[in-house]
């Protein structure tokens, strides 16, 4: 017996590694399915008793319920009365021989069928109760050889402010094989191979940005300026190629749009596109505030849902050659990742119109040490093709930190951070107010010594680390290549 759930309002998520499986929704969805299949591979019939039973605030067995989480039914407004007949189960001729009045039961059934009303199993004979009453389904009688029932009962989410978020409860399915097929108890027959899976909710989706990278590398969570969770509990969960393949955990080597899944504890996954692209190529990227589709299985539960996510497709100009070491869209412009400053005034817009109304904040000229810094995640060009920077402000201690937005791509206004080249005095002074350390490895790990504001060093090479740079002293230790802590020559 398999038992998952699907929604196809909300967002529903499947929880992997956990005791029983796990599927948590939105306490905002609606039209949820649950759906208990039970199958004969035999080629005899065989007799079952079935009870399936929705899980209860206090997530304990039925008959101590004090209010189900969950009511049978398309909502507490729906008029459909016959969502539960034996044919809305999924029970009929081809699969389903009925005991209309089993020695095992309290009352009468209709075709097999018993509710649960009220704690207690009630006579459905002559009567179809109001789903929202009936809070577990029995079923008595012989499944055909090779056949599957396939129950799909509707539910929808009740009592949500009496749950809390990442608080689990068992939906429980018990499946009885009492005896054969003539009459015969047999012992070893008696099995109870039921199944149960918890149920838990959560108050909110994930919002993330969709983004771009360069082939070759792997995608990580902060690529996607991810709101709401703290971003240490955030994963990948999922990353499925142009293809449809998934290639989760690998190096993405394809150009094109890849779907990635960020799940979170207590929050609703959200998948959001990452253009992979090659050097020379251009990328951008926008919020993502709705819930995305999310679709994942096991042995024993899956969940899905059919909302998609909001996608937006991104402005692109003539690719142009460059020797970066990864995105640009042309020579001199930074590349993705990278870090820029102003050395004048700018400011920072909600969108590539740089109008008054789309201002978020203005950045005035600075001292070379104080300059305002930021590290360009995409790239868009205006109506008319001017390019703008998609940036992330990191002027940790400013009030403007951590806000994203456009910014002027002109050299004019804006150059990179880190130096890209060895000056030719091979002369460099240290211009940070505390001074800087040198280290022994280019990843400034291992301290060697620290150097005063106003040392003037001697370097003999530049050295590349991931976006950002190095130099290497006349004595090998390293030191950055940072403009706002160091600068070239004698100064």
């Amino acid at each position: 017996m398999v038992t998952t759930i699907n929604g196809q309002d909300g967002s529903v998520r499947h929880v992997a590694n956990k005791p029983y499986p796990v599927t948590t929704i939105s306490k905002n969805i609606k039209k949820l399915i649950w759906h208990v299949d039970i199958v004969n591979k035999s080629s005899k019939r065989i007799y079952i008793r079935n009870f399936s039973y929705l899980p209860v605030t206090n997530d304990r067995p039925p008959q101590y319920e004090d209010g189900p989480i969950f009511k049978m039914g398309t909502d507490s407004n729906g008029t459909y009365q016959d969502v539960l007949t034996p044919e809305k189960l999924g029970l009929n001729s081809t699969n389903w021989d009925p005991e209309d009045n089993p020695s095992f039961a309290s009352t009468p059934t209709k075709d097999g069928v018993e509710y649960r009303i009220d704690g207690s199993y009630v006579a459905s004979k002559d009567i179809t109760p109001a789903p929202a009453d009936v809070s577990g389904i029995a079923l008595y009688g012989w499944i055909k050889p090779n056949q599957t029932i396939k129950m799909q009962i509707p539910v929808y989410l009740t009592n949500s402010n009496t749950v809390k978020s990442g608080v689990l409860n068992h939906f429980y399915d018990n499946l009885y094989q009492y005896r054969d097929d003539n009459f015969t108890v047999d012992p070893n027959a008696m099995n109870n191979i039921g199944s149960a899976f918890n149920v838990g909710t959560f108050d909110s989706n994930i919002q993330a940005n969709s983004s771009t990278m360069t082939a070759g590398n792997k995608p990580s969570v902060d690529l996607f300026n991810v709101k709401g969770p703290n971003l240490a509990d955030v994963k990948i969960s999922k990353v499925t190629d142009p293809d449809g393949n998934d290639v989760t955990g690998k190096a993405l080597n394809t150009i094109g749009t890849y779907k990635v899944t960020l799940s979170a504890p207590n929050y609703g996954d959200v998948t959001v596109n990452l253009n992979v692209i090659a050097n020379g190529s251009t990328g951008g990227g926008s919020t993502v505030t709705s819930p995305a589709t999310t679709s994942s299985s096991s042995s024993s539960a899956t969940a899905s849902s059919s909302s998609s996510s909001a996608t937006t497709s991104s402005s692109s100009s003539t690719p142009t050659t460059t020797t970066k070491p990864s995105t640009s869209v042309g020579p001199n412009i930074a590349v993705k990742g990278e870090a820029v400053y102003a050395t004048k005034k700018i400011a920072l817009y909600k969108n590539t119109n740089f109008t008054k109304v789309n201002r978020i904040a203005w950045y005035p000229k600075q001292k070379r040490v104080n300059r305002p810094m930021f590290v360009v995640t995409g790239y868009k060009r205006t109506s008319n093709g001017t390019l703008r920077y998609k940036v992330r402000d990191v002027n940790h201690g400013r009030k403007t930190a951590g806000k994203t937005g456009y910014i002027t791509a002109s050299r004019k206004y804006v150059v990179p951070v880190y130096y890209a080249s060895v000056p030719k005095s091979k002369k460099v002074t240290v211009i940070a107010k505390k001074g800087i350390n040198t280290y022994k490895s280019a990843n400034l790990t291992g301290k060697a010594k620290h150097y005063k504001n106003g040392v003037r060093l001697t370097v003999k090479k530049l050295v590349k680390h991931n976006l950002t740079t190095r130099y290497q002293l006349s004595n090998g230790n390293y030191i950055t290549a940072n403009k706002k802590l160091i600068i070239a020559g004698n100064y």
